[in-house]
Parts: C-alpha cells; sequence; structure tokens
C-alpha cells in the first residue's frame, strides 16, 4: 500500500486541540461517556433484547412480526452508532478493557471488531476519501463514489438504485465481507497482521452465535421460511440505514477528494484540515439525530477526535467551527438530513456521467 503523508503545517491542529482541551478542562468533564452515554446504553440495550424476545415469542401476526424484526434492526442500528463505535475508538472510557467489551458488540451483532478497527478506524480515518485507499468508498465497481473512480455505464443511473443498493450492505457483511478479509488476510491492498489463535477462535465463535441466534433458534418456533425473509428484513432495514449515515458524511459535492503526488505519496495539506475539508456535518441542531445517530452527523468532529464520546461533539462543534472560520477552512453543515440527502443524491448523479467531474475546492462553505 503506498505511503501518504500530510506535510503541510498550518497550525489549525495544534490549536482546535488545545481549545477543545481547554473546554473540557474549564467545565472539569470527562472527554468519556458521562452518566447520559452510560443511562442511554442501558436503554438501547434494553430496547434490542426487548425487540429480539418480541420477535421470537411474540409474533402472532405478520404485522407484529414485520414490525418486530424493524425493531430488532433498529436496536443493531443503536448498538452499532452509539455503543461499538465509541467503543472502538476507544472513547466510551479510558478503561482499555470497557472500551473493547463495547467495542465487541460488534460480533455479537454480526460483524467483527477485530477487522473494523483496521477498515474504519485506520483505512477510513487516516486516508479519508482518497481512492484505493479509503475503503469506505470503495464497492468494486458497483457505485461510483469519487471523481478519481473509474466510470461505468451503470453509473447513469446509480443515484436510482444507490438506496436499494444500501440495503444489501450488512447482509454481505456477515454472510461474505468478513470471511473474505478473514481468509484473503487483506482489506484491499492493505495487509492485515494475522490474527492469533485467540482472535480466530473467537471469531469463528461469534459467528456461529450470531446465526445460531438469528437463524437457528427462531426455526425451532417458526416456519422456515418466515424466519429467513424476517431476517433479511432486519438486513434491508440494517443496510440502509447505516449505509446512509456513513454517505452523507463523505460522498456529498461539497466535500473534497484528494489526490496524492504519485511520486511521493504526500497529499498537500495539514491533516486535520484534510479531515474537515473531506467531511461533512448534518442536522447538528436535531437532538433526534444526534441521539439516534450516536453523534455521526457530527462526522467533522468525530474525525478529529474520534477519542472523545460522542455525547460532548454539540458542544464541541461550536469550537470547531469558530476555529475553521478563523483559518479560513471550509466547514461543511448541512442543516438538515433531508438537506444532507438531497446533496448526496446530487452528488451521485454528477459522478454518473461520464464527463469529468469538478472536484470541489477548499472555499469556505458555512
Amino acid at each position: 500500500m503506498t505511503k501518504i503523508t500530510f506535510p503541510g503545517q498550518t497550525g489549525f491542529h495544534q490549536e482546535v486541540k488545545q481549545r477543545v482541551q481547554q473546554y473540557f478542562a474549564e467545565n472539569r468533564l470527562s472527554p468519556h461517556a458521562n452518566w447520559r452515554m452510560v443511562l442511554k446504553t442501558i436503554v438501547i440495550l434494553a430496547w434490542l433484547a426487548a425487540s429480539y424476545v418480541l420477535l421470537l415469542f411474540a409474533t402472532s401476526s405478520l404485522i407484529l412480526a414485520i414490525i418486530s424484526a424493524v425493531a430488532v434492526a433498529q436496536g443493531f442500528v443503536l448498538v452499532g452508532f452509539n455503543i461499538m463505535h465509541d467503543g472502538a475508538h476507544g472513547s466510551y472510557s479510558k478503561n482499555k478493557r470497557l472500551n473493547w467489551i463495547m467495542g465487541f458488540t460488534l460480533d455479537l451483532i454480526g460483524g467483527s471488531n477485530m477487522f473494523w478497527r483496521h477498515k474504519h478506524n485506520i483505512l477510513h480515518h487516516t486516508y479519508t476519501n482518497i481512492n484505493e485507499l479509503d475503503d469506505d468508498i470503495s464497492i468494486g465497481g458497483i457505485m461510483r463514489f469519487s471523481p478519481e473512480q473509474s466510470w461505468k455505464p451503470w453509473h447513469r443511473v446509480q443515484h436510482w438504485y444507490a438506496f436499494p443498493a444500501y440495503t444489501l450492505m450488512t447482509l454481505l457483511w456477515v454472510t461474505f465481507g468478513d470471511f473474505r478479509k478473514f481468509f484473503s488476510g487483506r482489506i484491499g491492498d492493505y495487509k492485515l497482521p494475522k490474527p492469533s489463535a485467540g482472535e480466530s477462535f473467537l471469531f469463528f465463535l461469534t459467528k456461529v452465535f450470531y446465526f445460531f441466534y438469528m437463524l437457528v433458534l427462531p426455526m425451532f418456533f417458526h416456519p422456515f421460511w418466515h424466519v429467513v425473509g424476517l431476517f433479511l428484513l432486519v438486513h434491508v432495514v440494517l443496510g440502509a440505514t447505516m449505509a446512509t449515515v456513513f454517505q452523507l458524511a463523505h460522498v456529498v459535492g461539497d466535500n473534497t477528494f484528494p489526490r496524492p503526488d504519485p511520486q511521493t505519496g504526500e497529499i498537500d495539506n495539514e491533516w486535520a484540515i484534510h479531515e474537515v475539508e473531506t467531511t461533512a456535518d448534518f442536522a447538528p441542531k436535531s437532538k433526534l439525530a444526534v441521539w439516534y445517530c450516536g453523534g455521526l452527523n457530527f462526522q467533522i468532529e468525530h474525525h478529529l477526535f474520534p477519542r472523545v464520546c460522542h455525547i460532548h461533539y454539540p458542544a464541541i462543534s461550536k469550537i470547531v467551527e469558530r476555529t475553521c472560520r478563523e483559518f479560513g477552512i471550509k466547514y461543511v453543515s448541512y442543516p438538515t438530513l433531508r438537506a444532507a440527502v438531497v446533496a448526496h443524491l446530487r452528488f451521485l448523479k454528477m459522478l454518473g456521467r461520464k464527463e469529468p467531474v469538478p472536484v470541489s475546492t477548499a472555499a469556505m462553505s458555512y
């Protein structure tokens, strides 16, 4: 894999870090989870448990079964966005073991925390929107997420099939993607470290556990086709929700898609500025969006401060935006979810054209 560097130094990263640290110090706050986050964790886990029990034992009608399956899917979403994500980044607690436990909830809902840390924490957070390095924007040509990616004829209509395609995301993860990573030892061109015997055992154990409680156990109580149909429905809802939130943060026309120097691998920017300009916030004033998305609608703040619990993002976003304005750095924030979705679809349509796509510049965007 090409070594990418960010040699630019403007003082922005140091300044914004100092201001955010000062905020926590002055308010005598820990950057990790507080009582509200703990309560939120309990509520989410209780929601998921109750939804699963309802799906397993109380689905006396098709309507109730569908409602229960959607509720389970949303329980998975809430665990992923709020609990797993903070734990995997080490932002839930200063205790490493507790962070690992919270991050491990991904394995319990069908994913792999072991691979997520490489795919998300390293590749996505370091090389955001850089083609062939950021695995989050690389989906094998099915869709075109960057002006740097090759154009295919079917991309002309990708803005029409985008959301149907998103419904397959988590289903592909649990049935194929994680196993491919394990046996190939790679995520794209990135070589994964060989898992230990314990990690390998835990990987397969949790996969067996997931398919047991999601498919095998329900078949003792319900017909085979009912179970398979509801399993697919869970992943349709889960995949569509997670993929949409992920893409709204980076695949929009106001973000940049930098190209490294082919000889040196350098990005002509400071890393922190690169993260701001390749990322977007949305619905910052919506308390529901903040609670539901686990702060992922404050994606700029998350990329700059991944080890800060998302419960603090609304407060520090004001500091980040003000600092960006002072340094003349582009800060993209869509006022509503709808505005972000429209921007995403408009950009997909633009990328679907065969002619070259104009890449967003670093102009101010407030």
